[in-house]
């Protein structure tokens, strides 16, 4: 029986959405979604095509027709002006040239519905990237723009030429193989760099420009800095201020999380502040914030077997975990697989860093298993059982990786580089962590048991400091050394490498050597750097000269007085007064046979208070901060 136009079809719909089809389900073809992809929590096809009619093609197959009309007449059109330009110009002869249908007629076919394949299946895209694929033809070459409208020093005329090229070879020298982020294949002429980022070519100049006259890496008497430093730090602040504030989508590149990553570990020095070191954790969070976003935004986690994006992850994740375990923050990133890896270690293209990167990597496994197992990214609840088999893991990596380094190089010094460096700073953060949690509510007149990581953080604190003693790269062991009261041989090779070190080398530093005086100052150590089984409860007693604790703590300020007593300024001046505190209050602790006990207390607060000012609020060191 026939039915009357306004009656409803029970039959087949005019046309199903591609999910239905794809299924051989039936569809209801009238509503947006349609039923059943709304039921499934499916994204139905109608969403981006709508309803499809009854007599003809669907509504997406029109829009795309009318979509290629527009543009053949565009393209026809846009053929004919550049051919006038030309005829003016004297280029050409003038040729004839037919507008609208007939102009490209020859060239581009007419579309037709044969040319659409509709049983491919539909797949959902955002908005933008929808409008951006309506366009396949890539868009016509652009002349270059000139370099000197670029935003960097030498646009600018803070620097020559030559003399960018002689502050990117101080950075390559002397900073790059500390964090090798940047490629020493691709990146080491300034003048390509500046061309492909202005940004980039900023950032390695204003760190270039610390040591712009360093005539001697330990007894230098010039103000290492170039002249017109506080001009370049001002063009990086505009860089980031168009980054945050003004930012396209041009603007999200490789280089620009390079770059990023390189303002953190060698901030700016701020000359309106008596030339301060903006690192502190705010600073280096919420920098590390903009460069993950920027690398999520071009998908630089799934990194895929490509040298130089596996080598800015990697150091991406290092900067997140070591804010992770000085500042309590959480971290956000994992470290590639160690198949990804170890595919990078032996990359033909991979350099010296990327070696050393590799080990940083597994290192960063390790710490973020710890945290797993306790469920907490500071490790403050990291119990025995997985503290043991992170250390035990950090031993089983430093025989590993000792032994490969060995067969690389006959040339004891790669301990004293990374990842070694990273690997004594890991084992002394994952053991002072639970050791302060533990001591931090008793008083120091409390007589409580020492904890268990105790042993590891004090070796840790020790090895951290020691590394560039000329015993350290001669490999005598460090219990081996002669007790006669002589002091630690500095080995200036070692110390010349650390004079480019990032910034937070210098609070991981200050930090060990402030460490142990305050673990003898709890009694849970002696001089000899012996663990005690349980705390004394009272105020110790002068450290000899002689003892391997004095002894450390006066190396630690002979360090920092290597490094300063040459600059004009350098960040580890921060910090020279804070070890300088440390060795102090050693040498105020009361003689065994004096009467009257001397009170440190006053230093040890000092020492503390220089860590924890308003600039630099580390949480892994309040733990130690104890009621009396």
């Amino acid at each position: 029986m026939p039915t009357s136009p306004s009656s409803p079809q029970h039959g087949r719909t005019p046309r199903a959405c591609d999910q239905c089809r794809r299924r051989k389900q039936r569809c209801d073809g009238l509503t947006v979604p349609c039923r059943r992809c709304l039921r499934t929590r499916k994204t139905c096809s109608f969403l981006l095509d709508g309803l499809p009619d009854a007599d003809g093609p669907s509504n997406s197959a029109s829009a795309i027709l009318a979509v290629q009309e527009d543009v053949r007449q565009l393209r026809a059109e846009l053929t004919a002006r550049l051919q006038h330009l030309e005829r003016l110009a004297g280029v050409v002869p003038p040729v004839p040239v037919a507008r609208g249908r007939a102009a490209s007629s020859s060239s581009t076919p007419e579309p037709s519905n044969s040319a659409l394949d509709f049983s491919a299946p539909m797949v959902s895209h955002p908005p933008m990237q929808v409008l951006r694929g309506l366009w396949r033809r890539p868009p016509p070459a652009l002349p270059a723009p000139e370099p000197q409208s670029s935003l960097d020093p030498v646009s600018r005329g803070v620097v020559t030429k030559d003399e960018a090229q002689y502050l990117f070879d101080v950075f390559f020298s002397g900073c790059h193989e500390l964090a090798p982020c940047a490629s020493k294949q691709t990146q080491l002429d300034a003048a390509a760099v500046r061309a492909r980022s202005a940004f980039l070519f900023s950032a390695i100049c204003l760190i270039g420009a610390r040591y712009w006259e360093m005539d001697h890496p330990v007894r230098s008497t010039r103000d290492w800095l170039h002249p017109r430093y506080p001009a370049m730090v001002a063009i990086l602040d505009e860089h980031m201020h168009n980054l945050t504030l003004l930012p396209t989508a041009a603007d999200f590149t490789l280089e620009a999380v390079q770059a990023l990553l390189l303002t953190i570990q060698w901030p700016a020095l701020e000359s309106a502040n008596g030339r301060t070191s903006r690192f502190n954790d705010a600073y280096a969070w919420s920098m590390i914030g903009l460069a993950i976003r920027v690398a999520r935004y071009i998908g630089l986690e799934d990194c895929g077997d490509d040298p130089s994006k596996v080598r800015v992850w990697i150091n991406l994740v290092s900067v997140d975990r070591l804010l992770a375990l000085m500042a309590g923050l959480p971290s956000s990133l994992s470290p590639p697989s160690p198949a990804v890896v170890e595919a990078f270690r032996v990359h033909p293209d991979a350099q010296t860093g990327d070696i050393k990167l590799a080990g940083l990597a597994e290192l960063i496994a390790i710490v973020q298993h710890a945290s797993d197992a306790c469920g907490d990214v500071s490790l403050r609840r990291l119990d025995d059982a997985s503290l043991a088999a992170a250390n035990a893991a950090f031993a089983a990596w430093d025989q590993r990786w000792s032994a490969f380094m060995r067969g690389l190089t006959p040339d004891t010094s790669y301990r004293q580089q990374m990842p070694f460096t990273a690997l004594r700073w890991y084992r002394l953060a994952v053991n002072a962590i639970p050791v302060g949690r533990a001591l931090g509510d008793a008083p120091r007149s409390t007589v409580v048991q020492t904890p268990a990581a105790m042993p590891d953080a004090v070796d840790a604190a020790f090895q951290l400091l020691w590394q560039y003693t000329s015993d350290a790269v001669s490999e005598r062991p460090e219990r081996e050394a002669p007790n006669d009261g002589s002091q630690y041989t500095m080995n200036f090779t070692a110390l010349s490498m650390f004079m480019f070190a990032v910034d937070a080398y210098w609070i991981t530093h200050a930090y060990a050597a402030v460490f142990l005086v305050l673990m003898y100052d709890r009694g849970c150590i002696d001089a000899s750097l012996q663990v005690r089984p349980f705390t004394l409860g009272t105020t110790p007693t002068f450290a000899a000269p002689a003892t391997p604790l004095y002894r450390i703590v006066y190396f630690a300020a002979s360090i920092f007085d290597g490094i300063c007593q040459g600059a004009a300024y350098h960040p580890a001046m921060r910090y020279r007064t804070v070890v300088a505190n440390a060795l102090r209050t050693l040498e105020q602790y009361p003689r065994a046979d004096e009467a009257a006990a001397v009170d440190a207390s006053a230093n040890i607060d000092d020492m503390l208070n220089a860590l924890l000012g308003a600039e630099q609020d580390w949480t892994f060191l309040r733990d130690f901060i104890v009621p009396t």
